[in-house]
Formats: structure tokens, sequence, C-alpha cells
């Protein structure tokens, strides 16, 4: 039996095509075949470069090999967000499916972090191993550019309905571009584990049942890994005892322009490690608290309040004002608009706030323990007296009948830009104090600062502002002055 064999000079292609068939299909279906290799293989795009160097640029110039992103809590984070990036690079500008096989629900975010400044270019969010998920992205989601809003719940929990459940929502329609991601977590990831985020929204909310201990350095360090944000709000943590020994760092928002602290004792350490040059809304709600937060604290102001002012919450009233204290004195931000709801502090760091906020428009106190030696601040007073017994013209309650009728060079007013004034359930500031204070004020700035005067004022459920306060304000400033 004789064998067919070929000549000698046969070139080298056809050769390698009969010792590897493969070798003479076109790129295009090869892309098709690698591409269904990297949908049962996460790490197929990998092994399949390895093979030749003419396999290698197929996969690599080839985004439909690199659409399926398939990462694992088992490997480290480190490995895992270095592999996300270079899916992410390779399947530009084409979507792709983000498959997760997480066993701790805390780790989610730490491993989506790196996808969420391409949220736009997601299909499918798949997440595997302790609990089973899917969300499939709306075409409306993935036509825009960000995602803007992070939400985090913190749980002692993994709450097994929620636990490893990233949700997106959109907003109503007046916000049509926003676009939301809730996420439950047990604890707060450590900030080394997050890449840049790109959220310009962050709200961190404590659930019951409550985690054992705030961590404070955990609430800063996601602060840092947000550096474009421009609203944050922290809700939860209010029985936690907070101590001042340990340093923390100070984070930079240049771009927050809101804040919301609401139901805590971390509000001192927060504003005392913010640094925000921008800030312009700043509410403060239910940090009243009667459990001693801060006996480790030693800066410069922590010393009793020399007025002497009665409070119900003593040490949050500390704590409030010396972080408020600390915000302003490292960034003086021109904050217009601060809301204090059953958040209270001494009278020397209502002095304080009130001499340095300097742009501030919109003053709204609720539940307030304020003295009448506080309301009686934002009257219009003689700075060469107070330079001269700085104390004394601080706090005096005298009646400065005549300072309306001073020229208004030797004048001045706190809060010299203030336009709306509400004071609700104020109970130890006295209607004559009100009164006294509100009808200087309103004088001399109609006289002298017309375009910066009261525009509207509020005073509602003060107890010892009765109906003879009420008429007298109605008639000297008329229509500005509500009640209810």
């Amino acid at each position: 039996m004789g064998f067919s064999t070929f000549p000698v000079d046969a070139s080298s292609s056809h050769l390698r095509s009969l010792i590897s068939p493969v070798g003479t299909l076109p790129a295009e279906l090869l892309i098709e075949i690698f591409a269904f290799c990297a949908a049962e293989d996460c790490l197929a795009p990998l092994t399949l470069g390895a093979i030749c160097r003419f396999w290698k640029s197929v996969v690599d110039e080839s985004p439909r090999v690199w659409q399926v992103a398939v990462l694992d809590d088992k490997r480290s984070m480190a490995a895992s967000q270095s592999q996300a990036r270079l899916w992410i690079g390779r399947s530009a500008p084409l979507q792709f499916d983000v498959k997760l096989n997480v066993e701790d629900a805390d780790n989610v975010l730490p491993l989506l972090a790196p996808f969420l400044p391409v949220f736009h270019r997601w299909r499918q969010l798949t997440i595997t191993g302790a609990r089973q998920e899917s969300v499939c992205l709306s075409d409306a989601f993935s036509r825009l550019d960000t995602l803007n809003d992070l939400s985090i719940s913190v749980s002692g929990n993994e709450h097994p309905d929620d636990a490893c459940r990233p949700t997106f929502e959109a907003y109503s329609p007046l916000w049509p571009n926003r676009i939301a991601m809730n996420i439950w977590l047990t604890q707060l990831p450590r900030a080394e584990l997050l890449t840049p985020l790109q959220f310009t929204s962050l709200s961190i909310t404590d659930q019951p049942p409550h985690s054992t201990r705030p961590d404070a350095a955990a609430i800063l360090g996601l602060l840092e890994s947000c550096p474009q944000l421009e609203s944050f709000t922290l809700s939860g943590w209010m029985d936690a005892e907070v101590y001042g020994s340990h340093v923390l760092p100070v984070v930079s928002l240049p771009r927050l322009h809101t804040m919301n602290i609401r139901r805590t004792t971390l509000a001192r350490v927060l504003l005392s490690n913010i640094n925000a040059p921008a800030l312009s809304k700043l509410y403060l709600a239910y940090l009243n608290n009667s459990h001693r937060i801060s006996p480790e604290f030693s800066e410069r102001g922590d010393s009793e309040d020399e007025a002497q002012d009665y409070s119900q919450s003593p040490w949050s009233d500390q704590a409030t004002g010396m972080g408020l204290r600390n915000l302003i004195a490292r960034c003086n931000p021109p904050i217009k608009s601060l809301e204090m709801d059953y958040s209270d502090m001494r009278t020397k760091d209502f002095i304080y706030v009130f001499e340095h906020l300097t742009e501030l428009e919109d003053f709204l106190i609720t539940a307030s323990d304020m003295s009448n030696t506080v309301i009686r601040l934002l009257k219009p007073y003689d700075e060469a007296a107070l330079a001269a017994n700085p104390h004394a013209a601080s706090t005096s309650e005298g009646s400065h009948d005549d300072l309306c009728l001073s020229p208004a060079p030797s004048l001045s007013v706190r809060l010299p830009h203030l336009r709306n004034f509400e004071l609700y359930n104020c109970h130890r500031i006295s209607g004559d104090a009100i009164v006294e204070t509100l009808m200087h004020r309103v004088k001399y700035t109609d006289r002298f600062t017309p375009k910066d005067t009261l525009e509207e004022v509020v005073i509602s459920d003060c107890e010892q502002c009765g109906l003879q306060h009420q008429d007298v304000l109605i008639k000297e400033i008329g229509s500005r002055f509500r009640t209810y």
C-alpha cells in the first residue's frame, strides 16, 4: 500500500492547517467560540490568550470576549478588583454582565466598586453564593452616564431577605437623571478595600437590630473614598459611646454642599473631621442625649459654659457645639441654611456660631433649651463696647433701647444676612426677650441694611410667647410674622 505525501516544499501555513485545523478558522468565528468559552469559564480570556500569539491578539482586540466579568470573594480583594478593571477596559465600548459569587454580604460593595463608574454599560448583575440574586438593568438605567446616589443600611444581622441584595431605583420625574443604589451591610467596608467611588450623594443608616458599636474611622474612610460627594446623610448609632483618644483622618470633601446628621452620638467626630469649604446647608436632628458621650475629649472650648445656662442634655450640647466650632474653624464654610431639630448647643457655642456664620440666611431651631441670653445675641450691638468687655457685651440682657437711634457705623448685627428665622417649641425663651430682640433687629436692619433684613419670622409653640407678644410682633413687623 502506498502513502500519499506532500512535497517537501509545501508552505508552512498549509502544514499548520494539517496539524491544527482550528488555525484555518477566520478570526470572526474564533471570536464567537472564545466568547462562548468566556461565558462558561470566568478566566477563559486569559487562558485562551496564552495559547499562541495569534489567539492572544484575537482575544485582546475583541471586546465580545470580555463581556462577562465573574468575581469571587474567596480571592483577595486586590486581585478581584484588578481583574474587574481589566475586563472593563477590554470590553469597551460594549455592555457587560457582572457576576459575583459572595459568601459575605459585606464584600458586595468592594467587589462592585470598580464597575460603578461605568454603570451605564451594565446589562445584568447576578449574585450567587450565600444568596441568589439577579438584577436586570432597564434601558433607562443603562442610558445614564453615572450612578449618582449610594444608600447603605447597616444592621447587626445579615437580614436574610436583603443581604447581598443591591437594588437600583430611579428618582421621581423631577429627577429623571438620578439613580440610587441601595444596599444592606452588617458593617461598613474598610477604606483600603474601596476604589475611588463617583457617588455625589451618600446616605448611611444604622438599622435595628443595631450593630454593637459604630466605627467612626470606617465612616470617614468611606467618605474619603467618595471625593465627589455633594450631599451626605448619616442617621444612627444613638446610644454608642464615643471617645476622643483615637486619631482620625480629616476628610476633604471640596464639593459637599449639604450635610444631614441625625440620631447619632457621632456628630462631634464627623463635624470635627470633615473639611467642607463649600458647605451651604447643614441639618442637625435628634442629637440631644443625656448620656455622657465625650469624657476624653480635650480641646480648646471644652471648658464648662461660662454662661451657666441650664440644659437637659449638657454632654450632647457640648459635643454638637464643639463639632460645629471645629468645622467652622477648619474651613469657614459659607453655610446659608442651618436647621437644628432637638439638637442643642451651649451658650458659648451659639455665640461662636452667630459670630462666624456671616453668610447664614435661614436659621430654624426646634425644641431648644436656648435662653434669653442666646436670643438677645441677634440684637444690634455696640462693637466698641464688646471689644472693651467681651463677656459682658456678648451675653448682656439689657434693653438697648437707644441702639436703633445710633448711627449705623457704630453698631453691628450677628448673622448679618439672616432673612428667615424660625423657633419651634423653645420653652425657656421669654416672650419679652423674643419681642425685644426682633423689634430692635428689624428696626435697625430695615433702616440701615434693607436688603438683608428679616423677611419671615415664625414663632410656634414657645410657651412663654403668648398672644400679647404675638400681637406686638404682628403690629411691628406685619405679614413677616407667622405662628401656628
